[in-house]
């Protein structure tokens, strides 16, 4: 298997690639949150070029999200990984997963905060 780059982004794929058809989209090292489903997370783009992070497992499995998954665990309530929300407004923010727990650092001075709701 060789790393190729597609109009969807980048994979991987059989050296004889395009004759041979064997693909593998290119992991993250973030495992699904979707219980007993033992997938990863993988980098994907839609038909119209937006990018979605999704699970390996995909029909099995239909994890999916729009932000991009950090590989570190909530310091608050230890979930798996965090997010990174990217705004035009507020610029760049690392956020829980878990949205009931309320985990925000800023991207600029990576001070964490907690939503007081």
């Amino acid at each position: 298997m060789t790393g190729k780059r597609g109009r969807f982004g980048n994979f991987l794929a059989c050296s004889q690639y395009p004759e041979c058809k064997t693909t593998k989209p290119l992991k993250l090292g973030i495992k699904c949150p979707t219980q007993n489903c033992g997938g990863d997370l993988v980098q994907k783009r839609t038909r119209k070029g937006k990018t979605f992070y999704s699970c390996s497992n995909y029909p099995t499995c239909t994890f999916a999200i729009w932000d991009r998954p950090i590989n570190r665990p909530c310091p608050q309530c230890q979930a798996p990984f965090l997010i990174e929300k990217i705004r035009k407004q507020t610029g760049s923010r690392i956020l829980c997963h878990n949205q009931e727990c309320g985990y925000e650092e800023t991207g600029e001075n990576k001070e964490s905060k907690t939503k007081q709701g």
